[in-house]
């Protein structure tokens, strides 16, 4: 790409113009910021693009309405339309009335917006070499665009229909998971760090990501086998148990497994749990398999539960240390525990304590949230009831239905909203 190609940016929020025009540096480029779909305008009415992008949800013009209008100031210009989950109906819109060639989900991956950038200038440039009669060329135009319209059009409901069936999966995964953590009595944190150590650890294997999304699973799920335990077996320590109750312990992985049959999107997830308690040397449960027999998801999760469950006072009368519980376990490397894993897992405990995640979340209230804000913690009633999971987007009928929460309760509820990052 020789010329110089000219691409305006339109977004009402300041750094994602600034965020863009970092992905667009170089002598090739000829970028113009606009900070409203009428600046925009202004801009166009000077002469044309090659390349519009704008975002969707804008105050005064959103950027539905500013594409429509930006067609006749630069009918040859490609449009490109960077869109939130929630925008769906608008989306419709821009590529029906906004000619739009192509549609990216915001936060947008830096590579492939620049690729597809690159992707549309040179398609205008193919379309002008092989016509270079005026009227020729706007015809082809308008041909293209039709085309590429359908094409995004098509490729937008499959894209919604993905990520709603995705979101409701999970959202019904963190419910069960949810109504697990109300009967099983593990605080609450630590279920959590179940879940988010046993991602960490199978990313440090560099595992594929289908596998981390089911070990993700499998460690929200864990406890499921426990729901049909007696109150009084749920409380005690594995070291108080009698020989009855150990097997009816020892019994839950199986049951869960059993219970999690029916859903064939949950099948691998229920096979690591089912061999969470094997052994690395065999003589674990249910199946006696060792080594590399013991699925790969399930020795992750073996390590992970039971450190937990060692600190928290769930194997033992008195929870152990951090340091003590690591030392406790090393003493079962190659026994209970594949060793490379273990040290793996020990690296990480020390480099988590070292370094304590930071949300890029805020704090804010039912009076201060509006449609499209995304929820960034799982949020809860005062009853510990899962009312919206982490990163669902809210619309009007959420908001409606917890301020009616707040307002039955008389208790305020504290919601933690995603703050927009700029890309780098």
């Amino acid at each position: 790409m020789d010329s110089v190609s000219k691409i305006l940016f339109v977004d009402d929020e300041p750094q994602m113009l600034t965020a863009l025009q970092r992905v667009f540096r170089g002598k090739q480029f000829d970028v113009k910021l606009a900070n409203s779909g009428s600046q925009g305008l202004e801009f166009l009415k000077e002469g044309p693009f090659d390349v519009i992008i704008s975002d969707m949800r804008m105050p005064e013009m959103d950027g539905a309405t500013f594409l429509a209008q930006s067609i006749e100031l630069s009918p040859s210009s490609r449009r490109i339309l960077l869109t939130g989950y929630s925008d769906q109906e608008s989306t419709i819109r821009a590529i029906n009335d906004g000619q739009v060639h192509q549609y990216l989900s915001k936060p947008w991956d830096n590579e492939k917006l620049r690729s597809v950038v690159e992707s549309e200038i040179a398609e205008k440039i193919r379309i002008e070499e092989e016509t270079p009669n005026q009227e020729e060329h706007l015809a082809l135009q308008e041909q293209v665009t039709n085309v590429s319209q359908e094409l995004a059009s098509a490729t937008m409901f499959m894209d919604m229909a993905k990520e709603e069936l995705l979101s409701q999966y999970n959202t019904t995964i963190k419910v069960i998971s949810n109504l697990i953590h109300m009967r099983v009595p593990t605080p609450r944190e630590m279920n959590k760090d179940v879940v988010s150590h046993s991602v960490a650890l199978a990313k440090l294997i560099k595992l594929d990501r289908k596998i981390i999304t089911e070990i993700r699973n499998a460690a929200r799920l864990f406890q499921l086998g426990k729901l049909n335990f007696e109150k009084e077996l749920l409380s005690k320590a594995v070291q108080d148990m009698s020989k009855k109750e150990i097997e009816v312990y020892q019994d839950h992985p199986c049951l869960a497994a059993d219970l999690l049959t029916p859903l064939n999107s949950l099948d691998y997830a229920a096979k690591l749990i089912r061999h969470q308690n094997e052994n690395y040397d065999g003589s674990g449960y249910p199946d006696g398999l060792s080594r590399n027999k013991v699925p790969l998801g399930s020795r992750i999760l073996r390590i992970v539960i039971d450190y937990h469950q060692i600190i928290n006072g769930f194997y033992m009368r008195d929870s152990l240390g951090s340091k003590d519980a690591l030392e406790l376990m090393d003493k079962y490397s190659g026994n209970k525990y594949d060793p490379e894993i273990l040290k793996l897992y020990r690296k990480l405990i020390i480099e988590l304590q070292k370094n304590q995640v930071v949300q890029q979340d805020r704090l804010t209230h039912i009076d201060e949230i509006k449609e499209g804000d995304i929820v960034n913690r799982d949020l809860f009633s005062h009853d510990g009831i899962l009312l919206i999971a982490k990163g669902m987007p809210l619309n009007s009928s959420l908001i409606t239905k917890l301020s009616l929460i707040e307002s039955r309760s008389h208790k305020v509820l504290n919601i933690f909203i995603k703050e927009v990052e700029p890309q780098e």
